[in-house]
């Protein structure tokens, strides 16, 4: 259990501390879930020594979400036991497995109870009903048993058609099993379904429930994300918003969206394009770290070239980058940049060794902006890169349209901008576009490079033009350049003998 103490003494680490106007005030005694994102939404953790209702439908996760705060509590030292009243004992094991959450060695080490309150439908005749007190007996009996800090009831509503045709009905009971947690000071977990009369039914949200956490889900133009938003908390604050969490085999992970003010520190130094030509337009020496920088052009003016020509710069320098495609799988990506003479495969990250680059192909069709904005994000807080190349930006935005694209846009860019890293990122524009970018988010871009081609005399010309570059003095011409098996080449200004530094 984690006290207020402790977070006063600075024995707590919530995500994004690096913000500290963003950090709030906890304000009670919490006990931390581990998941990263939610205890930053929650104040630290959940209201410790309380109960805590999660609801929400089948597959939004509240299993997965209280096997984390156990295995969580677990892992620091507090013991635990899970009374469940749906799935099995092994069921759950094998769950929190698949997550890597070991809590059968928890169990072998005497850590942990799994309490299986199952009914058995077949031995219960016709009329009789569970005895609620042997149930919190059994229970009782095995937090003393290991001195458990932590509790976790699931499906606690299984219990409901044991209930039918009873004097006391399945909310009465429960409002009994909330006084009885409160009164042994052990901080618990309770899932429980969602349902359309739910107050109603149970009467035991806006009464009962010390907390209560609802998770959804929702389907739009047949993608699925999962929303999680605190309805309720007593004695303590709370972030207020809807905010998406993702599940996969690494876990849960919760991205806290609501920062309204951003916190990085400038520096005056300054990181290679990787095409000397290039930088010698950005003034001789490239971008400023920690920027945003982006290049936008039609299909065949080798925006990827670019991209992939910084990357294997900061690479060489000894700089560790995150490569997200959201075109082209890994190997198809390192074999078209072969032929323009950049081999990205000796800088790869593979089991054999640390590399400095990290690919990650992510198709933009396979899942929604918000599956998308979070997994980027959790990539990025694992691999801690110092440079995040996005390629192509533009196929995230094509998934939503107007005002949504733009925000989406920019709050991933903001985030990224709080990480500490510097972003490159590609545009494709339309033929019939007239070289005007559809992405509205100039003010975010610090360097902004647009790349288009030309088709006459038989002859097609690409040629390079810096919209702008925040700080630094640029050219003010167009240059020609073209992709030859030495990478990008620049010429100098079209029509003249003039070529610039390649």
């Amino acid at each position: 259990m984690v006290t207020k103490q402790d977070t006063e003494s600075g024995k707590i680490g919530l995500p994004d501390s690096r913000d500290d106007t963003a950090t709030p005030r906890i304000d009670s005694p919490v006990a931390a879930t581990g998941i990263e994102g939610f205890d930053f939404i929650m104040r630290g953790g959940l209201p410790a020594g309380h109960p805590t209702l999660l609801r929400g439908g089948p597959g939004t996760g509240k299993t997965v979400i209280s096997l984390s705060f156990l295995c969580h509590g677990l892992d620091i030292g507090e013991p635990g036991v899970l009374a469940t009243f749906d799935e099995s004992p092994q069921a759950l094991i094998q769950h929190a497995d698949v997550l890597g959450l070991n809590l059968g060695a928890h169990i072998e080490a005497g850590r942990a109870r799994i309490l299986d309150m199952r009914p058995d439908r077949e031995e219960m005749t016709s009329g009789e009903t569970l005895e609620l007190s042997a149930i919190l007996a059994r229970i009782e009996h095995a937090i003393e048993q290991i001195g458990a800090r932590r509790l976790v009831i699931d499906a606690i509503d299984g219990l409901e058609g044991a209930f039918i045709g009873a004097e006391k009905s399945l909310q009465f009971e429960l409002r009994r099993v909330f006084d009885w947690i409160r009164k042994r000071q052990t901080t618990t977990v309770i899932n429980i379904g969602e349902h359309g009369d739910f107050n109603r039914r149970y009467g035991i949200e806006d009464y009962i429930a010390d907390c209560v956490i609802a998770l959804k889900q929702e389907v739009t133009e047949r993608v699925m994300i999962r929303l999680l938003r605190v309805v309720k908390r007593r004695g303590g604050g709370h972030g207020t918003n809807e905010f998406p969490y993702l599940i996969d085999r690494e876990g849960i992970f919760v991205m806290p969206l609501t920062a309204t003010r951003v916190h990085t520190s400038s520096t005056n130094e300054r990181l290679s394009t990787g095409i000397r030509g290039l930088d010698g337009m950005l003034g001789g020496e490239g971008i400023y770290r920690g920027v945003t920088a982006m290049y936008s052009g039609q299909s065949g003016t080798g925006k990827t070239t670019f991209a992939a020509s910084f990357a294997c710069a900061a690479c060489q320098r000894g700089e560790d980058v995150l490569y997200l495609s959201f075109e082209e799988g890994d190997e198809e990506l390192m074999r078209n940049q072969r032929s323009v003479g950049i081999d990205l495969k000796p800088h790869l990250d593979t089991p054999q060794g640390r590399g400095r680059l990290v690919l990650e192909p992510m198709l933009a069709a396979e899942t929604g902006w918000e599956e998308h904005l979070l997994r980027i994000l959790r990539a990025v807080r694992q691999h801690q890169p110092a440079i995040v190349i996005l390629d192509p930006l533009s196929a995230l935005s094509h998934k939503l349209v107007g005002a949504n694209s733009t925000a989406m846009v920019l709050r991933l860019l903001s985030l990224l901008r709080v990480e500490g890293v510097t972003t490159v990122a590609t545009e494709l524009l339309t033929d019939s576009s007239g070289g005007e970018s559809t992405l509205g988010i100039s003010s975010a871009i610090d360097m902004w490079i647009k790349l288009r081609r030309e088709e006459r005399d038989y002859k097609l010309r690409r040629l390079l033009t810096v919209v702008k570059s925040r700080g630094m003095t640029t050219a003010d011409y167009v240059n020609e350049y073209t992709l030859s098996d030495q990478g990008v080449v620049m010429h100098g200004r079209p029509g003249t003998q003039e070529a610039e530094p390649s």
